[in-house]
């Protein structure tokens, strides 16, 4: 006899509850941490230059290509991460529906591993994005 029952077996698991892809989008406050880094390196490594030091100035760039590098890796990381959730959160039972222009935030911290100044736009985006899909999905819990 079948039942009429919703079962929820039935009900593929992309549609219950969206995967936390969240993790990914927060790892965004690396990069900003990456960049403090820099700037204390280059603080450091200033007064060694200035002395002519040639493992100085190889040391000062290699730290930079390093740390820019990483960035923009963690910038790239956010960026798919933020995509891949937002879909997930729009093909979810969830209740809210993000904007692809979410996305536009990821794009924006990339930009931030080369000028920092943009990050006075992403960090304040991506948490209030990851704020706003604890309250409407229940996950991360604020």
């Amino acid at each position: 006899m079948p039942s009429t029952s919703h079962d929820s077996n039935s009900v593929p698991r992309s549609q219950q509850v969206p995967l936390p892809w969240w993790y990914g989008v927060a790892t965004f406050p690396i990069s900003v941490f990456l960049s403090v880094v820099a700037v204390v390196a280059v603080a450091g490594i200033v007064p060694a230059i200035e002395s002519g030091s040639e493992e100085a100035v190889l040391s000062f760039f290699a730290v930079l290509f390093l740390v820019d590098g990483i960035s923009l890796l963690v910038g790239l990381f956010v960026l798919v991460f933020l995509a891949i959730d937002v879909y997930a959160v729009r093909e979810s039972s969830a209740s809210w529906r993000p904007t692809w222009l979410w996305v536009g935030a990821g794009l924006v911290h990339i930009a931030g591993a080369l000028f920092t100044l943009f990050y006075v736009v992403s960090v304040p985006s991506l948490t209030f994005y990851l704020y706003r899909r604890g309250k409407r999905v229940g996950s991360p819990s604020f």
